[in-house]
């Protein structure tokens, strides 16, 4: 990504405060992208440094290198627009800022993914894509080629990993969720990549629409003023039920 006539004419003043100035009290920005982390290719996406009221300067690094740099416009944030994303604008960024001659400490990194780059994989469900509360169900995701690594997602967030396995025609990997609830249940899609190329993703399989039909029995969850009802599972205690009835349900490679 080429850097901006801003950020060429800012540097040759950040290489003289680079002398004096140093890393000091100020808190560390965050760095966020939209609209997403992963990233169709030939996609933008806007990546944004925000830092402590008052932030002057504002540095963007990819891979621990320096990427580009920005003026604040209004004293609390940058933005750094990647207007085609490819192969070698994936990656792993951090930002700092800087405010009265002190940069602060690099953001927490972000990692940028960018999809179709490959064929996408084909994603089934076993025994069936409707399952009953409670039953199990495993997500299988293959490829007619070799790759070392498969994504899963649920609803366009990110759910888990999984290693493949060689399945004579090429790779898979089972995610498994043993006992299935209401939460489990929406739009899975996985990616295919191999580990030496972490951010470069195949396209999507097509959508899996997860339905989870029935209820063994539901019991209610009551606090001081009100009452919430859940499905109950066997051998699960009253407070596992109301978890596994919760937003964070989990899947699982075995």
């Amino acid at each position: 990504m080429a850097p901006t006539l801003s950020a060429q004419l800012c540097l040759g003043l950040c290489l003289c405060w680079g002398i004096g100035a140093q890393a000091g009290p100020l808190p560390q920005p965050s760095l966020k992208a939209e609209p997403d982390l992963v990233i169709p290719q030939e996609k933008p996406v806007t990546l944004w440094c925000e830092g402590p009221p008052g932030a002057e300067l504002y540095r963007l690094w990819k891979g621990g290198g320096y990427e580009d740099m920005e003026k604040s416009a209004d004293g609390r944030e940058a933005q750094f627009l990647i207007s085609h994303m490819t192969a070698k604008t994936a990656g792993r960024y951090q930002c700092d800022c800087m405010k009265q001659s002190w940069w602060s400490e690099d953001s927490e990194p972000l990692e940028l993914r960018v999809t179709g780059l490959h064929d996408p994989p084909s994603l089934s469900a076993l025994p069936s894509s409707q399952v009953a509360s409670g039953q199990e169900v495993m997500l299988q995701c293959q490829t007619q080629v070799w790759y070392s690594r498969f994504a899963l997602h649920r609803d366009g967030e990110e759910i888990t990993y999984g290693v493949a396995q060689h399945n004579g025609r090429g790779a898979q990997a089972n995610f498994s969720i043993p006992a299935v609830t209401p939460a489990h249940g929406g739009t899975y899609r996985c990616y295919s990549f191999h580990s030496y190329n972490p951010y470069e993703w195949s396209a999507p399989s097509d959508p899996l629409v997860l339905r989870v039909t029935g209820c063994p029995l539901e019991i209610p969850f009551c606090t001081f003023n009100s009452c919430l009802r859940f499905c109950s599972y066997p051998n699960f205690t009253k407070e596992e039920t109301r978890q596994r009835s919760g937003d964070l349900a989990r899947v699982t490679q075995p």
